[in-house]
């Protein structure tokens, strides 16, 4: 029998990551919350995310954010792991709201639910 749960890297003060959630809740109560401003973010979970090629290193990593401006990230080329860093060191640079799908505990799938609607897809 395949396992499926689902891990959300939430955003409370964003209106897209708690319509997500609201979406993911009516379809499922198999889920984790990671509140990733609050709890650290993993590394290799994040690697394993971008190397689902589900998700660009470009759409996981938020450019209007202050602190992308800050660090003058638009004026470099930033490998993948360059950008992984930069989210661990920076979460708010983490685009919002991520959503990970698991089968057998093996991360299978992953999207960014914006809209929120997209998440939908984790269910097919």
């Amino acid at each position: 029998m395949t396992q499926v749960c689902f891990k959300i890297y939430h955003n409370p003060r964003c209106s897209k990551s708690r319509k997500v959630l609201e979406i993911l809740n009516s379809k499922t109560k198999n889920f984790k919350i990671i509140k990733y401003l609050e709890d650290k973010i993993d590394i290799i979970e994040l690697k394993s995310i971008l190397n689902l090629n589900k998700i660009s290193k470009d759409k996981i990593i938020r450019t209007n954010e202050t602190s992308y401006k800050e660090l003058k990230l638009s004026k470099k080329d930033l490998s993948k792991d360059e950008i992984i860093n930069y989210i661990v060191k920076f979460p708010i640079l983490l685009q919002r709201p991520l959503i990970c799908k698991y089968q057998n505990n093996k991360l299978v799938e992953s999207v960014i639910g914006r809209p929120p609607e997209t998440i939908l897809i984790l269910f097919d």
